[in-house]
């Protein structure tokens, strides 16, 4: 096994020092091939299809001059003087390594039985896949939690969401599954789709690929169907259901954003559960402007916010964990 790749997996396992974690981390500086070879990786790891082959490593031969080009003194130069603005960048890839609860019993909920319920729960930048006891599967975007119990008996299957996630879920006619949410429950039997429902924003949606889902509010409800989108506003109290492109909604999971037609406050709201920041407008006019194109989970801040610079007319200083628009 090649080192970058022992790195690699040592990292995404949780299993990596200190040091370790900043060669890899200013390897990743580099160059873009690197930063794709790296991700490359990850996505085979989070989808459960990583298998090494050394003789394919693609990047060896650059592993191996870096190796002998970056004295440690240097490297450990690099990575103190990078400051705030460098770690801001590596929190997206080191979070996994700071959540210490990505999987563990959810001692707070403990059902009629006695046996404590399963929780999981990413922090900023991290993602998680899980397959439920029923079979089912489930990814788990940035700062999200699921909770689920051991879902083999009853009448139904019911798990509790809080933020976005992507299911699939294992067909039982019998006993329909349930995704709870503050507001509503999305009842199915077997189907994928996507859920963003984030406590402290007005609108909660639900975009589905395959299969169809109920959308329930009290007495209320709607079905949903393939290459649909519902958002409910909670304002409002209002649903709309448009076409969408669910794998672009859902592109979050190959460790893309993909933003279509999306307002800056959105956009901000979701850059903070990324990057631990704080937007703070001083324009608040710049809130409604649209913005469209792709991000990636390895774009540092300021290489985001310059892109952005690109589309809208904004300006903006960085400053410690703030974001200043104006």
């Amino acid at each position: 096994m090649e080192q970058t790749d022992a790195l690699i997996i040592q990292y995404l396992a949780g299993n990596i020092s200190p040091k370790e974690r900043a060669f890899l981390l200013v390897w990743l500086e580099e160059n873009e091939e690197n930063r794709v070879y790296f991700r490359s990786l990850k996505d085979a790891y989070d989808l459960g299809r990583l298998e090494f082959d050394s003789r394919e490593s693609r990047v060896k031969s650059q592993w191996q001059k870096f190796v002998r080009t970056v004295p440690e003194a240097d490297l450990r130069g690099k990575w103190k003087t990078a400051g705030f603005s460098f770690l801001r960048y590596a929190a997206v890839f080191v979070s996994g390594l700071l959540s210490l609860y990505l999987i563990s019993d959810f001692s707070g909920k403990v059902r009629s039985d006695g046996m404590a319920d399963t929780r999981i729960e990413t922090g900023i930048g991290d993602k998680s896949k899980v397959t439920l006891p029923d079979g089912s599967l489930v990814w788990v975007n940035s700062c999200s939690s699921v909770v689920y119990g051991d879902l083999s008996g009853g009448d139904e299957r019911s798990v509790y969401l809080q933020g976005e996630a992507w299911f699939e879920v294992k067909t039982d006619r019998q006993r329909p599954f349930l995704v709870r949410t503050d507001r509503l429950t999305y009842r199915v039997t077997g189907t994928s789709f996507n859920i963003y429902a984030f406590e402290d924003e007005d609108e909660t949606s639900i975009a589905l690929l395959e299969g169809s889902v109920t959308v329930e509010q009290g007495a209320k409800s709607r079905v949903l169907h393939p290459g649909e989108r519902l958002v409910y506003n909670r304002t409002t109290d209002r649903f709309t259901v448009k076409n969408a492109d669910v794998n672009l909604l859902s592109s979050w999971r190959r460790g893309e954003f993909v933003i279509d037609n999306m307002t800056f406050d959105e956009l901000a709201n979701r850059l903070q559960r990324l990057y631990n920041v704080e937007f703070i407008f001083e324009n608040q006019e710049i809130r409604k402007e649209s913005f469209g194109g792709t991000l990636r989970d390895f774009d540092s801040l300021e290489t985001v916010m310059k892109v952005i610079k690109t589309s809208i007319p904004v300006n903006y200083r960085i400053e410690e964990n703030r974001v200043y628009i104006r």
